[in-house]
């Protein structure tokens, strides 16, 4: 594997959605090729409706392409079951959506911990890397506010803690 290769976070090759309504075939990708190397960043920008979010699901592993590839750190996700795609996601990923999708009924501490004790750590040893998160974006005095006793950027700052925290690729 070249220097290149192993630092290539994500990539994709022809890739290709299109979505059935009714009688109907809607091409929202077709043909996209990106590569996103580590330390990298990106903005992918485009009308609504271009096809911003379907793009992002498939680079994430969140949906499959109807042809093409997406790796990840060399990984073929197509080829993976949603078990080792999920196991996946939460090594090497980090997901802030438009919209923060924190779990209502837990703290900020809580919801930025969540990843790590999903990937078995223990809650002793989430809660100091998940609080130092919060500090890291300036809100480690909300640690333990419920995400409707905080702001919308607040917020927002939560979920890119809770992207974070587990030191994605």
């Amino acid at each position: 594997m070249s220097e290149q290769e192993m630092n290539m976070v994500i990539a994709c090759k022809d890739l290709s959605k299109t979505y059935a309504q009714g009688k109907l075939n809607v091409a929202v990708l077709n043909g996209v090729n990106l590569a996103v190397r580590r330390g990298e960043s990106l903005a992918i920008l485009g009308a609504s409706g271009s096809g911003k979010s379907t793009l992002l699901h498939l680079l994430g592993g969140l949906d499959t392409a109807s042809s093409g590839s997406v790796h990840i750190l060399g990984q073929d996700v197509q080829a993976m079951n949603e078990t080792a795609r999920g196991e996946l996601r939460n090594r090497h990923l980090g997901f802030v959506y438009q919209f923060h999708h924190l779990l209502a009924e837990f703290t900020a501490l809580e919801n930025v911990a969540m990843p790590l004790l999903i990937r078995g750590m223990k809650r002793e040893e989430a809660a100091p890397q998940a609080a130092a998160m919060l500090e890291h974006v300036g809100l480690g005095h909300r640690l333990e506010h419920l995400p409707a006793e905080l702001s919308g950027g607040e917020r927002q700052r939560v979920a890119v803690a809770r992207a974070l925290v587990t030191e994605p690729a």
